[in-house]
């Protein structure tokens, strides 16, 4: 599965604006922003860490947690590189556009 680039897959939800997703467990969590989905996909992260230190098995499954928005997998740049609004809020380039209306924008 590829997760960013041009031909990158979604794997969450087109209809959700911010989730988390689980990888090898393939759960997602809704989110209603980034500033939330960034900080379970922080605090998830960790404790997978934290077990994958205790536990360093070959059979232990390797699980990461990635932030979807819109549901493709978010980092600033992989959003700029496809000519999408981020959505972080203190996005310079971003908040520029935010401010110009849109075509076809009621």
């Amino acid at each position: 599965m590829k997760l960013f680039g041009p031909d990158r897959q979604r794997v969450g939800y087109a209809d959700q604006e911010w989730s988390v997703w689980v990888s090898g467990m393939d759960d997602i969590h809704n989110k209603d922003s980034l500033a939330d989905a960034l900080e379970q996909a922080n605090e998830l992260n960790a404790v997978f860490a934290d077990l994958r230190t205790r536990d360093d098995s070959e059979f232990s499954p390797i699980l990461y947690a990635v932030v979807l928005h819109y549901g493709y997998a978010w980092t600033q740049a992989t959003e700029h590189a496809h000519r999408v609004d981020c959505g972080h809020p203190d996005c310079g380039p971003c908040s520029f556009d935010r401010n110009e209306p849109q075509a076809g924008a009621a």
